[in-house]
């Protein structure tokens, strides 16, 4: 079956790993103020490799850990400039993994079209 070939279980599994990170940074931004709060980090990319490798794309695991940046007086270690550009950069990559989802689909649909 075209739509659970292992290209877009790879991809649907990197938007759940993008949707991930973006939740990270997200929070990461809202607690920039809270007073001892650690940013996270997740990932995926790994395990994402590793899963097509052995083309079994739905054995990716999303693993999210505290960073062990140095920290400001009042114990938190989020920096918004890092934050923000770490955030725009999955959105970039969203978008690319979307558009790559969008060909997966076009594709059936002209095979089915004729």
């Amino acid at each position: 079956m075209i739509l659970g070939d292992t290209t877009t279980q790879g991809l649907a599994q990197a938007l759940r790993g993008l949707e991930a990170q973006q939740q990270a940074h997200e929070q990461n931004i809202a607690n920039v103020e809270t007073p001892g709060f650690k940013a996270q980090r997740a990932s995926f990319e790994a395990s994402l490799r590793r899963a097509m490798q052995s083309g079994n794309p739905s054995q990716v695991a999303v693993s999210t850990t505290t960073t062990t940046d140095p920290t400001r007086i009042d114990g938190n270690n989020v920096r918004l400039d890092k934050e923000l550009t770490m955030l725009a950069e999955t959105a970039l990559k969203q978008q690319l993994v979307t558009g790559a989802l969008n060909a997966q689909y076009r594709m059936v649909r002209t095979a089915i079209a004729r």
